[in-house]
């Protein structure tokens, strides 16, 4: 298992695991104490964390950093984690290769400074820097006749990086912060901002396992959750794989369903998801991407309203329709265990599906600007999704509801196929290859009783799905 190895006053070097093949990641600040979440954080990920501080002279730095490495084995590497003029200082110090002997990764959080963009690392180094502020000082040593001059700092403007993602170019990978201030990664600051921080944390995990060569199976205990969840709807199963040593958290966005907590997301489970899943709910994964610390699911989803499900519609009552939706989840796992999940899917097309929207009431107001409906549409953009094949057919199912608002604004209605006409090309026959069952009619068991296995939990929670939220009221 990783430990933290501080470094301790009065005594020389550092103590270390001296476990073969360990992940060694030196995390250095200016402080002679650092925040303990954040070190525990990364020893769960299964690095061994050595804190060094940096509250000496440059000479006695230098010497701390570099006994860093001390103790590896043979093909055994480190990384470091460096922050505010910690990470400036590291920046500028393995510039030069010499003193990047073993070092398989640099991060660089929040630097006062950075060395000219024009400067390039080792080619087998991996560096990332995650910039926050207003501005950096950037550090410049003109070459004259092959002799440098001497060093000059530049103060520049932080400018928010290229796209959403915000990545910037100088001279290695880096990205900025818009909305945070440097410090936004500790969560004892004030700074502390919880998105820019989990953001950047996936950012540096992906860069330290690449810089490692170790890889981890996100999979198995996500598709281990999916199994106990859907298929086999066993609670203690179901909730096994959230993390203990941080707060879980689900959201089904298109209704604030879920909780955050492992007593919440019982509750949650327990009485609102467990015991509503209609029996011909079928599941089919369209597509999976797996990141660093989080896993993106595409599914199509199918079943027959039979019964009321509070997750997704709560409070109607089972309409006997069918529905076809696609839904996305993003589950992020922290040290091997379910973190949060945020799970997405078209509540109008659920809605249009069941009969509870008409496309075709477009308020008044939009009547009179010459709307006749409303641009929403049923399961057909499942199917879409789902039947998809750009190879083999040619007909352009896109842009209709573009197309027709269009002409109806020029009374050309006649020139363009009716939505209509579009949903009974898709919609012709069965969907094939609907998926998995969810569950089969008696099959629940045991595996829906309450914790203390007599089923009396369950039981008294039958039909008691929104007590959470008189609760939250």
């Amino acid at each position: 298992m990783a430990n933290i190895t501080l470094n301790i006053p009065g005594a020389s070097g550092f103590l270390y695991s001296g476990g073969r093949g360990a992940a060694r990641l030196c995390i250095t600040a200016e402080t002679p104490d650092f925040d303990t979440e954040t070190l525990r954080s990364w020893r769960n990920e299964g690095f061994d964390v050595v804190y060094v501080p940096a509250d000496c002279n440059e000479k006695e730095y230098i010497s701390r950093l570099r006994s860093v490495k001390e103790g590896l084995g043979v093909g055994e590497n480190y990384a470091v984690l460096a922050f505010g003029d910690a990470a400036s200082f590291c920046l500028d110090y393995y510039l030069k290769p010499m003193h990047a002997s073993r070092l398989c990764a640099l991060i660089a959080y929040y630097p006062t400074s950075i060395p000219d963009t024009r400067s390039h690392y080792s080619p087998m180094l991996p560096v990332m820097t995650h910039l926050a502020g207003d501005s950096v000082d950037v550090i410049t040593a003109p070459v004259v006749l092959g002799l440098q001059g001497k060093k000059k700092r530049i103060t520049r403007r932080i400018d928010p990086g290229i796209g959403v993602g915000e990545r910037l170019n100088i001279g290695h990978k880096a990205y900025t912060y818009d909305y945070a201030q440097p410090g936004f990664a500790e969560q004892d600051l004030e700074e502390y901002d919880r998105l820019a921080s989990d953001l950047a944390f996936s950012r540096t995990l992906e860069m330290l396992r690449k810089g490692f060569g170790r890889e981890v199976d996100l999979e198995e205990v996500l598709e281990e959750h999916l199994e106990a969840k859907f298929f086999s709807m066993n609670l203690s199963d179901t909730m096994d794989p959230y993390v203990n040593h941080l707060t879980p958290a689900v959201t089904y966005t298109p209704t604030l369903s879920g909780g955050i907590g492992r007593q919440a997301l019982r509750r949650f489970y327990d009485q609102s998801f467990l015991r509503q899943l209609p029996p011909t709910m079928r599941l089919r994964l369209v597509s999976r991407t797996i990141g660093a610390d989080r896993v993106v699911d595409e599914l199509y989803v199918s079943f027959d309203h039979t019964h009321e499900i509070p997750w997704m519609v709560p409070g109607i009552a089972p309409t006997n329709k069918h529905v076809e939706i696609m839904l996305v989840s993003i589950v992020a796992l922290r040290a091997g265990k379910l973190y949060s999940e945020h799970t997405y899917w078209d509540q109008a097309s659920v809605l249009v599906q069941l009969g509870l929207l008409d496309p075709k009431l477009a308020p008044q107001q939009q009547q009179t600007a010459g709307a006749d409906r409303l641009p929403v549409i049923g399961r057909e953009s499942a199917r879409r999704v789902l039947l998809e094949d750009s190879e083999k057919e040619g007909k352009d199912y896109h842009n209709r509801l573009i197309r027709r608002a269009r002409a109806k604004g020029k009374d050309k209605e006649a020139a363009t196929p009716s939505v209509d006409e579009f949903a009974t090309e898709i919609l012709g026959g069965e969907a094939k290859g609907k998926g998995k069952t969810v569950r089969k009619e008696g099959t629940r068991g045991d595996d829906l009783k309450g914790e203390n296995g007599n089923g009396e939990e369950a039981q008294a929670a039958k039909g008691s799905a929104t007590v959470e939220d008189a609760d939250d009221n």
